[in-house]
């Protein structure tokens, strides 16, 4: 007679790189968003366009968007790394925190455009704590 154990095996470890957490945010824009967020940025620049329609070419990370242009309609092509400056203006005038030393990309996918803003930090931060402005008392909590 034979006795048959399974071992899981052991999950894999990740590297020793000193890393010790890894901040990340990730926001996508479907296409109605992101026809907003170029119509406003592009305005608020002094261009004059407006978007009317986007198509995502996620093969070549390429943006076909549609145009109007004092009137005239016009088609541009954008790469991913073209519209991230666009994505980031938005946010700050949304105010959407972003970090300003993240590293941040940006990705076309088949519905819409990711931007993803990274932080690895190979210390921890400072913890700041928090004081109340005077003690409490068990009862003031209750009322």
């Amino acid at each position: 007679m034979s006795l048959l154990i399974e071992v899981e095996p052991e999950p894999p470890r990740p590297p020793d790189d000193g890393v010790l957490f890894v901040d990340r945010r990730v926001i996508a824009f479907r296409a109605p968003a992101l026809l907003e967020i170029l119509t406003v940025v592009w305005m608020d620049g002094g261009t004059g366009m407006r978007a009317r329609a986007v198509r995502f070419i996620t093969s070549r990370q390429l943006l076909q968007v549609d145009v109007d242009v004092h009137g005239a309609r016009a088609e541009r092509s954008m790469r991913a790394g073209d519209i991230l400056p666009v994505l980031i203006a938005w946010c700050i005038g949304a105010r959407i925190a972003l970090p300003s030393h993240a590293e941040k990309a940006v990705r076309v996918t088949a519905g819409g455009v990711v931007l993803d803003c990274g932080i690895t930090h190979l210390s921890l931060p400072p913890y700041r704590r928090r004081r109340p402005g005077e003690p409490r008392v068990l009862a003031e909590w209750e009322r």
